[in-house]
């Protein structure tokens, strides 16, 4: 499948993801307690450690399979991989749940109950990836979406529970569901039956491949989630989930961030051309700058339909500035390092750059004692790991006027969004932003435009 194919199916896919996760991003905290929506999420931000678990087992068949076809993959294989995921996540779950039996805590309860289903759609999700089956994969999001989000409404407006007791036990039970129907799909789709097969030597011969690769990504996820930590230890249940409902709201970014994480590894495996891949580069700061203005409608909601969030407004704006960054970090460096085998590399990048974060949320939260300043200090975080990667690999790095664009307008977005209102920071913004494009990327904003316009064209044609 083409580069373009493969963003577009992971594109519409995560497009109604948005659009659900808009609805449920903003229904929840609306009708939920202050208490119980942080509940939600501090289950969330649990099991967003769950990958950890696989010790880079799933890790290491995402870079064995990476630029090969699914189809050509031994059912025996698939059946290794399943077998001896099953048997390394039952060794932590069994445990995890006589624990939380015997502390009688719900929260870690559902926890101990995720870890084998997200582990295994995890090494599904892997495969599907590193192989190239974007629509498949497309539509696992799409049904995971879906269910979590009717389950939710049902829960909500039906039963008009209040507890977050009810709203994780749905997506427990979805996450169980989803592994089910992923079984199903394989076996009638490609003769895939389920057996549990195991092998030490296979399980060993991943982790030992994978492991920095998991430690890379399971930094990532330090780096991504350490500023909620100091807000949970340090600060107040309600600057939790003050702060932890910017943190879902900036999620909503990666709805379009994700198609381009997803499907240039895939690319990557198969092309060299450093030309082209800074021209991508350029794309991802042009794509990543625009995205981030989504900010602006995000405030006018605060505004007029979700007060009692209104305090969460300026931390969105310093957390959707990292999401421009983090466009081509991800999408771009990260990839070309799992490419090139250079897990090593990222791995000691990020454990600098969490060393540096780490230092800086502590310094600020000390001096200034509020959730601005731990969002400020993830701010600075990812710009000093945007700057390592710049020189990590100077052939495609971008050039001066990339970098004009993009100082100016993380400073015009900022400043807009803490002191204008939503509507004429949005106007100011784009217009400001347009008229950087025109004078210092004007080949890549043609380009791009270009591209837009084929992908609607061929998509008229078909119909």
């Amino acid at each position: 499948m083409s580069l373009k194919k493969g963003l577009m199916y992971v594109f519409l896919a995560n497009l109604l993801n948005l659009c659900i996760s808009l609805i449920k991003g903003f229904v929840l905290p609306k009708y939920l307690s202050i208490e119980a929506y942080a509940m939600i999420q501090s289950y969330l931000l649990y099991v967003s450690y769950i990958g950890l678990l696989h010790f880079g087992y799933l890790d290491g068949l995402y870079l064995k399979y990476g630029g090969q076809k699914f189809e050509n993959i031994d059912a025996l294989e698939i059946n290794l991989a399943r077998g001896n995921t099953i048997l390394l996540q039952l060794l932590f779950t069994i445990p995890a749940i006589a624990i939380s039996l015997i502390l009688k805590n719900y929260v870690l309860l559902f926890f101990s109950l995720s870890i084998l289903p997200v582990n295994i759609v995890t090494l599904y999700k892997n495969l599907f990836q590193a192989t190239g089956l974007f629509k498949t994969y497309g539509r696992l999001l799409n049904v995971t979406t879906l269910l979590s989000f009717i389950g939710t409404l049902i829960l909500l407006f039906f039963f008009h529970l209040e507890s977050a007791f009810y709203y994780i036990f749905i997506l427990v039970f979805v996450d169980y569901l989803i592994w089910i129907l992923l079984e199903i799909n394989l076996f009638e789709n490609y003769k895939i039956p389920f057996k549990l097969q195991f092998s030490l030597k296979n399980l060993a011969k991943h982790i030992k491949s994978g492991f920095v690769l998991m430690l890379g990504n399971f930094s990532s996820i330090m780096m991504t989630s350490m500023d909620r930590w100091f807000i949970k230890i340090l600060l107040t249940v309600e600057e939790f989930a003050y702060y932890s409902f910017a943190v879902r709201v900036e999620n909503l970014i990666t709805v379009f961030i994700t198609p381009v994480i997803t499907t240039m590894y895939n690319y990557f495996c198969q092309t060299k051309d450093t030309k082209n891949i800074k021209n991508i580069t350029k794309t991802c700061l042009l794509v990543g700058l625009c995205l981030i203005g989504c900010a602006f409608p995000v405030k006018f909601i605060l505004e007029t339909f979700l007060t009692k969030y209104y305090d969460s407004s300026a931390i969105i704006f310093l957390l959707f500035s990292t999401q421009a960054l983090y466009l081509i970090i991800k999408g771009v460096y990260v990839n070309i390092y799992k490419s090139r085998k250079e897990q090593n590399k990222y791995f000691k990048q990020l454990v600098l750059v969490i060393i540096i974060g780490f230092l800086l949320n502590l310094l600020l939260i000390n001096i200034f004692h509020n959730t601005i300043c731990v969002a400020l200090a993830t701010l600075i975080s990812v710009l000093i790991w945007f700057g390592i990667c710049l020189f990590s690999i100077p052939e495609i790095r971008l050039g001066f006027k990339e970098l004009i664009v993009l100082v100016i307008s993380l400073i015009l977005y900022n400043f807009l969004g803490f002191y204008v209102n939503s509507y004429l920071g949005f106007i100011i913004y784009y217009g400001c932003l347009l008229m950087l494009l025109i004078i210092f990327m004007k080949d890549t904003l043609i380009q791009f435009l270009n591209i837009i316009k084929s992908l609607i064209v061929k998509k008229g044609v078909k119909q």
